[in-house]
Parts: structure tokens; sequence; C-alpha cells
């Protein structure tokens, strides 16, 4: 048997389909070495085999994977503008939850459980192997879909065939994701008695939500990034999707979002605040600690051991105020962009929401960028312009939008005590132009004002060696994240949980539906919208408008790694040439805004430029960031050795 065994997980490696003497009485991988007993003899046994399998979803909890769109970057341009989709391609944890549940059913003969709990635990292996293949779905298009162990399959001899799963279409796959999440919503109760991190009725229909919009979107879009149907895999439907399919996934996601909206358990926390310091403060203290009427389902890194950590806190809090952790050589490593600070509206005198774009220039032209703005020829256009000039640093961002005041470092804010320096370049009073130099300085009525606002590299958080790739410490945008820091204390170990799915998400996704669907503020699109904005204290009503459902949801599920999926899911990461403004800014840019001290007008003040995110904008092509079609679907693994059909990209 084992040699067997040997034989046919050489010849499936990469679907890892093999046969095993015994299912799960000593667990493979990890508790394999943790335990010797039969872990489906009692129920704690189970539930360590739960955890197992819950720690093998493909969250990507804190994995900054928005650092790859328009609303934020790496300060070591690690992250280039590019689908950047979560993927998985594991069929042996495919095969343990499969085995599972052929353990579970002994289980309940056994009468080890009841017939009552082993539903729930069937309907659970069901939420995870959704979880499972949803994420090899949206990034691989039509997958294998295997349910039942193969153990028997195997016909000796040498004969692997009945080992041979071949791939189902894009479609197919889509519908088992969703079959499997009907199945996890009929047998999950509403509350799971085994953990609040567990699944319930509610996560499975939040997942179901966001499955079925993915399945629309891809759908409706799919011909906006077209693949030539001359590739094998498209002509057989492995990466396809018709626009006909669209509008039953948008009415699936419409009944699931329904299903938790209309069961009363669940609100928008600080639902309704009474100023936008009220709303500050609740949009900040949501990502500190678990709010239960927000929350649908997640990750918790409280595990009772004090050094466990998500690992966000220390590397991405702004280079003055971080924490003391030695394992981390960079600190201010998750830039936010111009990009994003512009999309967060100001409020009017009523709260109302205005256009949020930043005022840099008395001619108004916000489209304006300077590129290479330390070059002699970037700082002649600076002086070539006309800027408006502030006396604070901060004042740019006064009645920004609650949650860029919650959720982004800006320059002037205060953080843990702190004043936060941000600042890139000084123009001094002879009408000299210095930009990202640390030991540029000058006296100036009685005050030494420095090229970077601080008079070492300690003191400052931004623009500080922008282009060494040795120094990651230093935001390269003038924005960095606030969304999940502590913004009192110095967490060398923060704990706070990752929100896979928040109500605020839900509301979204229905919204998103209703107008794909029905059109401008349908069913109860409008009315959510704006309880969204309401929390955010904007007091005036908007349309659900495609523009604006899309807008709301990049403002308030931003570093959420949120953006990324919904680029991928409507095709929008692809485009070719420029974006047809004035100075024809190339597609896939991202920006930075640069405060400069002025004192060439005889007073002390602040004017702000807008450029590119890196000193001399090295890392972007010349030609602007275009993304191919073929980029949304990722490789086969051992395509060949599977016997599988591989994607465009491999033909």
């Amino acid at each position: 048997m084992k040699r067997i065994l040997y034989i046919i997980s050489a010849a499936i490696l990469a679907l890892n389909l093999t046969a095993c003497d015994a299912i799960f009485d000593n667990l493979e991988g990890d508790l394999n070495k943790m335990t010797g007993e039969d872990l489906t003899s009692t129920e704690d046994g189970i539930d360590r085999l739960f955890s197992y399998l819950y720690g093998k979803l493909p969250m990507g909890a804190f994995e900054s994977s928005d650092k790859a769109t328009s609303i934020a970057v790496d300060n070591h341009g690690g992250k280039n503008y590019y689908p950047n989709a979560l993927g998985f391609w594991n069929y042996q944890y495919v095969r343990d939850v499969n085995n599972l549940i052929v353990s579970l059913d002994k289980a309940k003969e056994s009468g080890v459980v009841t017939a009552e709990k082993h539903s729930e635990y069937i309907a659970e292996c069901h939420f995870i192997r959704a979880y499972y293949y949803f994420a090899m779905v949206r990034t691989l298009g039509g997958v294998p879909i295997v349910t039942e162990p193969l153990d028997d399959k195997y016909k000796g001899d040498g004969d692997f065939s009945g080992l041979y799963v071949k791939r189902s279409t894009e479609k197919e796959s889509w519908d088992f994701v969703l079959s499997e999440l009907d199945l996890a919503i009929a047998g999950l109760p509403e509350a799971n008695s085994r953990g609040t991190y567990r699944a319930n009725k509610y996560s499975a229909l939040g997942l179901k939500s966001r499955v079925a919009l993915y399945a629309a979107s891809v759908s409706k879009y799919w011909k906006q990034a077209e693949i030539e149907s001359t590739y094998t895999a498209v002509k057989e439907k492995l990466t396809y999707m018709d626009a006909s399919y669209a509008a039953d996934y948008y009415k699936q996601c419409i009944e699931a979002s329904e299903a938790i909206i209309n069961s009363g358990k669940f609100e928008l926390y600080g639902a309704n605040p009474s100023s936008v310091d009220a709303a500050v403060q609740n949009l900040t203290d949501l990502f500190l600690e678990k709010k239960d009427s927000e929350f649908i389902f997640g990750k918790s890194y409280m595990t009772g051991v004090s050094t466990n950590s998500n690992g966000f806190d220390v590397p991405n809090s702004p280079n003055q105020a971080h924490g003391s952790n030695s394992g981390y050589w960079s600190f201010g490593n998750y830039a936010v962009t111009l990009e994003y600070a512009d999309m967060c509206d100001y409020y009017d005198d009523s709260f109302g929401g205005v256009d949020g774009t930043i005022k840099t220039r008395v001619d108004g032209n916000e489209k304006a960028y300077v590129p290479n703005i330390s070059s002699a020829s970037g700082k002649n256009i600076i002086k070539g312009n006309n800027y408006i000039a502030y006396e604070n640093v901060s004042d740019p961002f006064v009645k920004k939008d609650a949650r860029f005041q919650a959720w982004v470092i800006y320059p002037g804010q205060t953080f843990r005590n702190t004043e936060i320096v941000i600042q890139g370049g000084l123009w001094h009073s002879n009408g000299d132009l210095s930009i990202y130099e640390l030991s540029d300085n000058e006296t100036f009525g009685g005050t030494t004002y420095y090229g970077l606002g601080a008079q070492t590299a300690a003191g400052c958080s931004g623009f500080y060696a922008r282009g060494n790739t040795n120094d990651g410490s230093h935001y390269c945008t003038g924005f960095g994240i606030r969304k999940f820091l502590d913004p009192t204390s110095l967490p060398a170990y923060s704990q706070n949980p990752w929100y896979d799915i928040r109500y605020a998400e839900i509301l979204l996704n229905y919204c998103e539906a209703e107008v794909e669907l029905n059109g401008t503020s349908a069913g109860k699109s409008k009315e959510y919208l704006n309880a969204i904005r309401r929390r955010a204290y904007f007091l005036d009503s908007r349309d659900a408008t495609l523009e604006n459902v899309l807008h709301e949801r990049t403002v308030e599920l931003a570093f959420e790694d949120d953006l990324t999926y919904t680029m991928c899911r409507r095709r929008s990461y692809y485009n070719e040439g420029r974006d047809g403004s004035a100075n024809g800014d190339l597609l896939g840019r991202r920006h930075a805004l640069v405060p400069v001290r002025d004192l060439h007008t005889g007073t002390p003040q602040f004017v702000f430029v807008r450029g590119y995110f890196y000193k001399e904008d090295t890392d972007q092509a010349a030609s602007g960031q275009t993304v191919k079609s073929m980029a949304y679907y990722g490789s086969i693994s051992n395509y060949t050795v599977n016997d599988l059909i591989p994607n465009p990209s491999q033909e």
C-alpha cells in the first residue's frame, strides 16, 4: 500500500489527490507531529481538525494586496499596479475536507456526535471547501472539482486514469462554489457554539454575497478584457464567462445580502454619530477590536500567547511613532496615495459631501503632476506655477471625510502624542528650491526651517532617501496608513482581529448588484449607500448610481484588500494608453502630494506639489502601466503531469 501511495503521489504531485492509510486517525501535516490519537473520536479532536482547516483558508488577512491598486503603494516598490487577487492551488487541503466529511459520517454512526451536530459539522465543511474553491476559481477560472476521497480510484499496474480529474468550465466552477455555500447556509446555525470565529449561517451568506457578486461582475465585464478564442482554455470555456450569466448571479448576491440585512442581527458600528469627531473615533475603534454588530467572519490573533501578532502595526507605523520590536528593520511601509486622498470628500457647512480633490494650484489644474520633481527640470516646473498658500501643513485636510481622518496618516496629524512631520522640500527666501534634501536648512525670522521639516531622519516620517531601497521607513507619497494602527500605544505585538467579511461590505454588495441589475437607486440601494455615508457623518443624501456606489466602496473598504478584488472582477485594471487629461498623464500612475515649506514670498507658509510617488519615478514604465487581458488568470501548476488544459498565458 505504501509503495502504491508513493507512486500515486509522484504522478499527481500538484493536485495532491493521493490516498491515505487511516484517514485523519493521525492527521497528515502539522497536527500529525502533535498527536497520535484518533482525532475524530471526540468533539475536541474534531475541533482541532477544523482549526487546522480554518488555518489554511486563503483569507489574505493583512496581506496588503491593495498596494497593487491605485490607492496605495509599498515604499520599497514591491507592489506594481497589477491584478493581485490571492490565489490558491492546493488539493491536499481539499482532500482533507473530503476525508473529514467521510470521517464525520463514521463519527455519527459510532455515536461520537449527534445527528444534529453532524449536520452542522458537514455544513461547516461545505463552507471551508467553498472558500478554498472560491480562491481557485477567481484566479484560475475553471478548476477540477473533487468532492470525495480518491483512495479507491487507483486501478493498479500503473494505471492512474481514475485519479485524473478534468477542469470544469469556469461557469460550472462558480456554480459549484455557490452550491457549496447553499449547503452551508442550510446546515449551519445562526451562532456557532464552538466559537465566534467559526462559520455560522451568516458567514456562509456573507461569503455567498461576495462570491455571487464576483461571478456576476466577471460575467458582465469579461469582454472588457477579452481573451482570443484561439486559446484552448477559452474555446473550452475554462477561462470564459458570458454576459448572459450575470443577471442570475446578481440576483443571488441580492438575496444573500438581504438575508443578512433583514435578519436584524447586524448594523454598522457607530451608525449615527453625533459629530465628525465622534465618527472619527468610531471608525478608529472599529478596527482595534472585534465589534460584533459589524463582524460577520474573520480571524482572531488573540491566542493567549502574548507574542502572537498579526504583524501589521509596527512595520506600518510612522517612522516617528513606531514600536520597539527588534524584528523589524523599517517602518512606515504602507504608503497611501494622493488618489485615495482626493477620493475622500470634504464636508460643506451643512455636512454634505463635496468633491475631495485637494486644492493645490491657483489655476485649479489639479490634473497636472510634476515628474522628476527633484531634478532641475522638475524644480523649474514648480517655480513656474502659482500655488495656493496654506498657513499650516495640515490645512488642506481640514473638513476631510471622517474615514480619511481615522484611516490615513497625513502631514501635521497628531498620532500617539506626536505631530507627524511629512515635508518634501524647502523653498528658500532667495528663490532656491530643494526637494528631498534632509540636510538643507535656512534660518528665517529667527526660526530654522529644514528641508524635510526636521533636523534628523528620525524626526520626520516622509520622503527621506527616496529611491534608496535600503530605507523603507519614510512615506513616499505624503500619506501613510492609520487603519488598524493603535493611535495611543506602541504595540510590539498587535492582536486586533481581521474582518474578512463585515456588514458594510454586505450593504455595498447589495447596492452594486441592485444598481447593475435594475438601475440607479434600485431597491434599497440609496438607503444603504447613505447609511454608510451617515456613519461618516455625511448628512446629505446621494443617489445610488454605479459611480457613487463604486466610489463609496473604495473609500469605505480601503486597505482591506477589497479594491484589488473589485478591480479584478470588474476587469478594471485593463487599460491602454493615456487618460485624456490635459498633460496626458499615463494610466496606472500613482501619485504623491509633496508639502513644501515656502519662504520665498517673505511669509513662512506651505505649498503642495502633485508628483509621482517615487523620487525619480524610476520603477514606472515610460509608457505607463498597461495590464493585459491574460493577467486576470494565473497559471495552472504542473498541468502536463495532471493532464490538464493550461491557461492562455501558458499556451
